[in-house]
């Protein structure tokens, strides 16, 4: 009998539910089905959301007239379980409930795991999840935040971050677990990370490394404690100033750089200083994690939707060329990333955890 090569990849998002299906890796179909957020928002926690999502994910296999028995796998989006390592996890029920442990922070992704064996149970096939947000190992000394209630935990993108650190290696003909890289991945959130020999060993995450198009970044401790004491904002109002109406939406009404180098264009010159803030302090990021890395940098790699603007890679340049060699490699594919960790796991070339 010939053997299964089929992978299902499974990315849920806020408002959006990401598959696709490989065949060795070769794309047979991909889909972005985008849900209504008020429809989502009636279901109360994420968790409710399962059977729905689950449904629409079948309504796709059937309208492309896919057969699920040839899947050998199915992968999906880890999720936010503080403590998890880079790589594939083996999903179990153990894993599921752990998801949904109110201890963890909230987020889509943690729907994958659950969504990914539910569809594999059935099918007795293995369900995986690989690279979660929290899949960084942080260094000991790294955890230490300055206070002793709190530690420091690696959030970061770490699905896409790896993923182009391994096709780096592969351009150059070395394995990725060989390389010390800093990679800084640029999209609606901004993160750069550590790689040191396939293992992210520090972050500069969304609250305390640069502003992005919709996140605030690191702030000043004293600045910030007056905001969130001011009376003007509730909790759950403060954590959405954080993540979704800081960065650039907060200086300039827009996510979307391309329409801010539109305004750069025509003369708006808060515009370009905010925007040179912003590839700044990318570039001061990139300079931290050579510290975590001592120095020893094969290569500092530019990433996510962002990395297509010349001008913006161009400024980094400019502030970070002292640091090490730059590429640039634009865009993310996390589905195809998915599929790739879950065929190097069940081929033997990559162990998988369990929870």
């Amino acid at each position: 009998m010939k053997a299964k090569t089929d992978i299902l990849a499974i990315n849920p998002g806020s408002t959006t539910t990401k598959i696709a299906t490989f065949r060795n890796l070769e794309l047979l179909f991909e889909e972005t089905i985008t849900h209504n957020p008020e429809e989502l928002k009636k279901m109360g926690s994420i968790f409710n959301q399962m059977d729905f999502r689950m449904e629409l994910i079948k309504d796709v296999l059937a309208e492309n007239e896919y057969d699920v028995i040839n899947l050998a796998a199915v992968v999906a989006r880890g999720g936010m379980i503080i403590g998890l390592k880079g790589g594939g996890y083996r999903v179990t029920p153990k894993l599921c409930e752990a998801m949904k442990d109110p201890k963890n922070p909230p987020h889509a992704s943690s729907m994958g795991a659950q969504l990914a064996y539910d569809f594999a149970k059935p099918l007795g096939i293995p369900a995986f999840i690989y690279d979660s947000t929290m899949g960084c190992e942080l260094n000991e000394v790294a955890k230490v935040s300055g206070f002793a209630e709190l530690e420091k935990y690696g959030c970061c993108h770490v699905l896409n971050t790896r993923a182009q650190g391994m096709n780096y290696g592969d351009e150059i003909g070395k394995d990725y677990r060989e390389l010390n890289l800093i990679i800084a991945h640029m999209g609606g959130g901004i993160t750069v990370s550590a790689h040191q020999k396939g293992k992210i060993i520090d972050d500069c995450s969304y609250d305390d490394g640069p502003m992005s198009p919709e996140r605030t970044g690191g702030i000043p401790l004293v600045l910030w404690t007056k905001l969130c004491y001011s009376g003007k904002y509730t909790e759950k109002e403060a954590e959405k100033l954080i993540a979704g109406q800081g960065g650039l939406v907060s200086y300039l009404g827009v996510t979307d750089c391309r329409e801010v180098e539109k305004m750069i264009e025509e003369g708006n010159e808060r515009a370009a200083q905010v925007y040179e803030a912003m590839a700044y302090q990318v570039a001061k990021s990139i300079a931290e994690m050579t510290v975590a890395l001592k120095g020893e940098v094969d290569a500092i790699i530019l990433t996510g939707g962002i990395a297509y603007s010349k001008k913006f890679t161009a400024m980094i340049s400019e502030y970070a060329k002292h640091l090490g060699k730059i590429v640039i490699m634009p865009g993310e594919d996390e589905l195809l990333a998915l599929a790739k960790g879950a065929h190097r796991i069940i081929n033997g070339k990559e162990p998988s955890r369990e929870y």
